[in-house]
C-alpha cells in the first residue's frame, strides 16, 4: 500500500463519529465527513478555521482543547453546541479529546472524537440486539450480572486499575465514599481478581445487626454460651472467611467495645469464640468500607486510631456520581437493559431524559440511578421513557416526607424547575390505578429510601422512625434498597 495518508483518511472518513485533529495552535488540520456534517460547514472552510472561532462566535461555551493543552491529558466532557444544521436545534455532544505529544514532551496535536448525545440511545439499542459484552472484564472472567462494573470515567478506571494491582497482595483495604457509590462492587472486584477467588467473600454490614448480636456473628460462640445460643455452637464470619475475603461494610458503625477485639483478630489472625477459652487460627483477606470520614470519627473518639491505621493501609476513595458524569449514561443504559429483561419490556430513553440525567446531582449515587431506571421501566406507559423532571421519579433523597401530601416538596421548599411536572409522585402514579397493596408498598419504599439516605445507617433510621433495626433491614431487603 503506497499512499498511507489516503488510506488512513479513508478509514477515518468512514468512522460514524465526528473526528477532527488540531495542531498546536488550535487550527483544524483534519476533519472527517461525520464531523463536517455535525458542523454544517464546507470542509475547505472548516480547515481554514481555528477551534477558538466557535468560542468567539458563542457557538460553544467551553473550548475543551484548551484544557487538554493546559493539563496535558485526555479530557472527556459534555459540550453544548449552538450550531443549527439543516434546521436542527442546538445540541449537546460528548467530546473525547486526547493530546499527541512530540519528542520534547509538548502537546503538538489534539485528536478529538465527538458523539452527539441523541445518538447514544440509538447506539445502545443497536448493541442490545447483539450478544452482550461486559463493560469491564476481569482476568478470570468470573463476573455475574450483579457484579459487572461499568466504568467510563477516568476516576473509576483509576480505582479499578488500583484494584487489579493490589488484588493479589494480602493487605488491608479501606474503601470510602458516599452511600450508593459502589463500594461493595469494588470489594468484589478485588476479591475476584485475587489469589483467593476460589474461596468465597463473606460480607457483613456492621450497621445491620444489633450490637449484642454482632460479636456473635463475627467471632462465633460455643454451645450454651448465652441464652438462646444454638446447642451446637456456631462458627463466626472470621472462621467462615478463612482462606477467602472478609468484607466489613459500614465499618464506622462498629461499636467501640468490639473495635479492640477486631484489631486483635486482624493483627494476630486468631479469633476466640464467645464462651471458649481457646483461640483459632484464621487466614483471611480484609476489606472494609465506610460512608463516613473515619479520621473525623477518630478525632471525636468514636473510632480507635490504632484500628483506623490498621484498616487504612490501602485507601480507595470512590467519587460520587455527580463528579464522574461520564458514567451516568452508560450506567443508565446498562440498568435499562437489565430491567427490560427482568420485566420483559423494550423501553428506550429519549434524548431529553438522558440530558436530564446529566443535569441531576444523584445524591444517592449509583443506587439512586439504578432505582430511577427501574421505576421508569415499571411506571412509564409505552416503550419510550421521556422524563425531564428526574426528581419526580428518582429516589429524591432531599424530599420532605412527613406526610404523603409532602412527597413532592424539594429541599428547602424550592419549587420544581420551570416547565417540570411538579405533581407528587403518587398523584401521577394513581393515573395507572394501582391496587391498594401496590400503592402502600410504593409509599413505604419511598419513605424508607428517604430515611436511609438521610440517616445513613439502619440503626439511626430505625431510631428516628420509631421502629426496630431488624424491621428496617427486612424492608430494605424487600425493596432492594
Amino acid at each position: 500500500m503506497q499512499d498511507y495518508k489516503a488510506f488512513y483518511e479513508l478509514m477515518l472518513d468512514n468512522f460514524p463519529e465526528g473526528v477532527y485533529i488540531l495542531d498546536g495552535e488550535g487550527n483544524y488540520i483534519y476533519a472527517n465527513t461525520a464531523y463536517i456534517h455535525q458542523c454544517g460547514v464546507d470542509k475547505t472552510e472548516l480547515l481554514s478555521m481555528n477551534v477558538h472561532d466557535w468560542l468567539k462566535n458563542q457557538q460553544i461555551d467551553v473550548c475543551i482543547s484548551d484544557i487538554v493543552f493546559q493539563e496535558k491529558r485526555r479530557v472527556v466532557m459534555f459540550q453544548d453546541v449552538a450550531i443549527e444544521v439543516s434546521n436542527n436545534p442546538p445540541f449537546r455532544q460528548m467530546v473525547i479529546s486526547s493530546p499527541i505529544f512530540g519528542a520534547s514532551g509538548k502537546v503538538e496535536y489534539i485528536l478529538a472524537v465527538c458523539r452527539p448525545l441523541d445518538t447514544l440511545d440509538a447506539l445502545y439499542h443497536e448493541a442490545n440486539s447483539k450478544q452482550v459484552a461486559k463493560s469491564y472484564t476481569v482476568a478470570n472472567g468470573r463476573w455475574s450480572e450483579e457484579q459487572e462494573v461499568v466504568a467510563e470515567s477516568l476516576a473509576m478506571r483509576h480505582i479499578l486499575q488500583t484494584a487489579r494491582e493490589i488484588a493479589d497482595i494480602d493487605v488491608s483495604v479501606l474503601i470510602t465514599g458516599e452511600s450508593g457509590t459502589g463500594k461493595e462492587v469494588v470489594a468484589q472486584c478485588i476479591h475476584n481478581q485475587g489469589k483467593r477467588n476460589k474461596q468465597k467473600m463473606v460480607v457483613i454490614n456492621c450497621a445491620a445487626l444489633p450490637e449484642n448480636l454482632l460479636e456473635a456473628e463475627l467471632f462465633g460462640y460455643e454451645k450454651g454460651a448465652f441464652t438462646g445460643a444454638s446447642p451446637n455452637g456456631k462458627a463466626g464470619l472470621f472462621e467462615l472467611a478463612s482462606g477467602g475475603t472478609l468484607f466489613l461494610d459500614e465499618i464506622n458503625s462498629l461499636p467501640i467495645a468490639l473495635q479492640g477485639k477486631l484489631l486483635r483478630a486482624i493483627e494476630t489472625k486468631t479469633v476466640q469464640r464467645i464462651g471458649s477459652t481457646k483461640s483459632k487460627q484464621v487466614d483471611f483477606r480484609l476489606i472494609s468500607a465506610t460512608n463516613e470520614n473515619l479520621f473525623r470519627a477518630v478525632e471525636e473518639k468514636r473510632f480507635r486510631a490504632d484500628l483506623f491505621y490498621r484498616l487504612n493501609v490501602i485507601p480507595l476513595e470512590l467519587a460520587p456520581l455527580r463528579e464522574r458524569k461520564e458514567d451516568i449514561v452508560p450506567l443508565a443504559l446498562y440498568f435499562l437493559q437489565r430491567y427490560n429483561r427482568k420485566y420483559n419490556k423494550s423501553k428506550q430513553f429519549s434524548p431529553r431524559t438522558l440530558e436530564s440525567m446529566l443535569d441531576y446531582d444523584w445524591g444517592g449515587n449509583v443506587r439512586e440511578l439504578k432505582n430511577f431506571v427501574e421505576r421508569s421501566v415499571v411506571m412509564t406507559v409505552g416503550d419510550y421513557i421521556d422524563i425531564t423532571n428526574i426528581r419526580s421519579v428518582a429516589a429524591s433523597h432531599d424530599r420532605r416526607v412527613h406526610s404523603t401530601a409532602n412527597y413532592d416538596q424539594h429541599a428547602h421548599g424550592s419549587p420544581a424547575p420551570d416547565g417540570a411536572d411538579s405533581r407528587p409522585f403518587w398523584e401521577e402514579w394513581m393515573e395507572h390505578q394501582p391496587s391498594l397493596d401496590e400503592y402502600m408498598d410504593r409509599c413505604e419504599r419511598e419513605y424508607l429510601s428517604w430515611a436511609l439516605d438521610k440517616y445513613k445507617t439502619t440503626y439511626m433510621a430505625a431510631k428516628q422512625l420509631g421502629t426496630s433495626q431488624s424491621s428496617i433491614m427486612r424492608r430494605k431487603t424487600k425493596y432492594g434498597l
